[in-house]
C-alpha cells in the first residue's frame, strides 16, 4: 500500500511546489510594493532555497538589498549572477545602481556599456543610462536616453517621470539682482547687478557688472567668472574689479574647485584675495555639504580670514567663522533655507566696515523659486548683531533667465 502512495505523494509535492512559489511571489510583490523591503528579501531567500539555479530570485534580492543600502549584499548577489551569466543585463543594471549610488561613476558606465552591447533595445539599460547622466549633469545625454526608452516603450511611467526632472542646461543666462543693507550706525546702502553667460555641461562663463551705494559713496565694478570640468573636479577662477572704490574692494580675486564624494558628500574648497585702498585680506574657505536621500541638504562653511593693513602701521588680524546652513526642497519649485554664522562670515562680498578684528552673529533665512524652467527666483535676508553693538539688516532677490 505505501509503495502505491509514495508516487502519489511525490507527485503531489511536485505539483504544488509550482503553486508554492507563485503564491510567496505575488506576497513578495504586495511587499514591495508597501516597501517593506526586508520582508520581501526574506520571502525571496526562501524561495532560492527551494530553487537554488533560480537567477530572477537572485536579481531580486540584489535589487532588494541595494534598495535597502546593503550596498555589499547586493554588490555580492549580482556579482554571484554574472558569474554564472556573463551577459545577464538585469544583474548589469542592479549592479551599476549600486555603483552611481555610492557615486562610483565611472564603474557603472563600464557595466552599462556592457549591458548596451548584450542588449541594444532595453528599457531598463536606457533608464540607468539617463539616470547615470542626470545624476552627473550631463543632462542633455540624459534627456537623449530618456528619449530612447520612450521610443522602445511609449507608456513607460518611470520614463515619463525622469524626462519631467531632467533641466537641460540653457546656454544663455541673465541675472539681475538688488540687494539692501540697512545699518544701526549710517544710512542705509544699496547695491544692483546684472550678469550675463554661457552654461554648458562641462564650460561655464560668466560676466558682470554691480553697481553699490554705500557709506556715502557710489561705486562700480565689473568681473568675469570661468568654470570647467576636469576629471570629477568642477574648477573655477573668479576676478572682480572697481577703480577707486574704497569701501569695497578695488580688486577681488578668486579660485576654486568642487568635488562629489561617496557617501553623498561633496567639498568645496575656495580661495579669495581682497584688495581694498587700505588693506589686503585673503580668505580660505573650505565647505562641506551633506545631501540626504530625501530633498534636504545641509552645508558647513569654515572661514580663514587674515587682514594685512597697507596704509596703516598696525598688526594683521586673523578672523575665524563657522557657518551651517539647511536647505530643503518642499516641492518642485520651491527651496526654503536658513542658515547660522558664528565670527566673521564672509558669504556675501566683504565691506570696510568689518576689516581687522570682527566678532557677529548672523541669521539668515531664504526661498528659491522655480517658476519655469527659464525662469527662477531668489529671495534672502540676513540679520547680524555684531559685538560692538551695532547690528544689520539686509535683504534683497535676484531673477534668473535661462534661453
Amino acid at each position: 500500500m505505501m509503495r502505491r502512495l509514495a508516487p502519489s505523494i511525490l507527485l503531489c509535492a511536485l505539483l504544488a511546489t509550482p503553486i508554492f512559489a507563485q503564491d510567496e511571489e505575488r506576497t513578495a510583490r504586495n511587499l514591495i510594493h508597501q516597501q517593506k523591503f526586508a520582508e520581501a528579501r526574506e520571502l525571496y531567500e526562501r524561495l532560492l532555497k527551494l530553487d537554488p539555479d533560480n537567477l530572477d530570485y537572485q536579481n531580486q534580492i540584489g535589487r532588494l538589498s541595494s534598495w535597502m543600502k546593503d550596498y555589499s549584499r547586493a554588490t555580492e548577489v549580482f556579482d554571484g549572477v554574472l558569474q554564472r551569466d556573463p551577459r545577464n543585463t538585469e544583474a548589469m543594471v542592479g549592479k551599476a545602481y549600486v555603483e552611481m549610488w555610492q557615486h562610483h561613476y565611472s564603474a557603472a558606465e563600464v557595466l552599462l556599456t556592457q549591458a548596451k552591447k548584450i542588449s541594444p533595445e532595453n528599457v531598463d539599460v536606457e533608464m540607468a543610462l539617463a539616470r547615470l547622466c542626470h545624476y552627473q549633469n550631463r543632462e542633455r545625454a540624459a534627456k537623449d536616453h530618456v528619449s530612447r526608452a520612450l521610443q522602445l516603450d511609449p507608456d513607460s511611467s518611470e520614463a515619463r517621470d525622469l524626462r519631467s526632472e531632467i533641466d537641460p542646461p540653457r546656454a544663455v543666462e541673465v541675472r539681475l539682482g538688488f540687494e539692501q543693507d540697512r545699518f544701526s550706525f549710517t544710512n542705509a546702502g544699496n547695491m544692483g547687478f546684472v550678469s550675463a553667460g554661457y552654461n554648458g555641461e562641462e564650460n561655464h562663463v560668466t560676466l558682470q557688472y554691480e553697481e553699490w551705494s554705500m557709506f556715502d559713496e557710489r561705486m562700480r565694478r565689473a568681473g568675469l567668472t570661468l568654470e570647467r570640468k576636469l576629471g570629477g573636479w568642477w574648477v573655477r577662477a573668479n576676478a572682480i574689479v572697481g577703480p577707486g572704490a574704497v569701501v569695497i574692494p578695488r580688486q577681488e580675486y578668486a579660485g576654486g574647485m568642487s568635488h562629489a564624494l561617496p557617501k553623498h558628500f561633496t567639498i568645496d574648497l575656495d580661495y579669495q584675495l581682497m584688495r581694498f585702498h587700505a588693506a589686503d585680506v585673503h580668505v580660505a574657505s573650505p565647505e562641506l555639504t551633506y545631501y540626504f536621500t530625501k530633498p534636504v541638504w545641509l552645508t558647513l562653511t569654515y572661514d580663514n580670514a587674515w587682514t594685512n593693513w597697507r596704509t596703516i602701521v598696525a598688526p594683521g588680524s586673523v578672523n575665524h567663522s563657522w557657518l551651517g546652513q539647511y536647505y530643503q526642497q518642499v516641492s518642485r519649485r520651491l527651496v526654503l533655507h536658513a542658515g547660522y554664522a558664528r565670527g566673521s562670515e564672509n558669504f556675501e562680498t566683504l565691506t570696510i566696515d568689518r576689516l581687522g578684528a570682527f566678532l557677529a552673529d548672523t541669521y539668515l533665512a531664504g526661498m528659491d523659486v522655480r517658476i519655469t524652467h527659464g525662469y527662477s527666483a531668489e529671495f534672502f535676508s540676513f540679520y547680524q548683531a555684531r559685538a560692538d553693538h551695532q547690528h544689520q539688516l539686509t535683504f534683497g532677490a535676484n531673477f534668473t533667465v535661462k534661453q
